[in-house]
């Protein structure tokens, strides 16, 4: 499988586990500049909700990122459905 099927795969399975509403927005390098400063070898992944908020998880491999930002979401979902049933 090539680098791109793999990303192709990886996106569409972290997609699947990002709660309703909410969509993969992007997934970048994280460098802000050329300069030595402002290189990293770090990815950010980012995720738009329904209300149109964002979320981004920085992780140093783009699977990384990935699975970082839907273990978020679905941690930040559990607790709004917790928080929900009891009051």
């Amino acid at each position: 499988m090539s680098d791109n099927e793999q990303l192709n795969t990886l996106w569409v399975a972290t997609q699947a586990r990002l709660p309703e509403g909410w969509s993969i927005d992007g997934l970048r390098c994280a460098s802000t500049g050329l300069s030595s400063a402002e290189r990293s070898d770090d990815w950010v992944a980012v995720a738009t909700g329904p209300g149109g908020e964002k979320r981004s998880v920085r992780a140093a491999a783009p699977d990384e990122a990935l699975d970082a930002l839907a273990a978020r979401l679905e941690s930040e979902g559990s607790a709004m459905r917790r928080s929900a049933r009891s009051g």
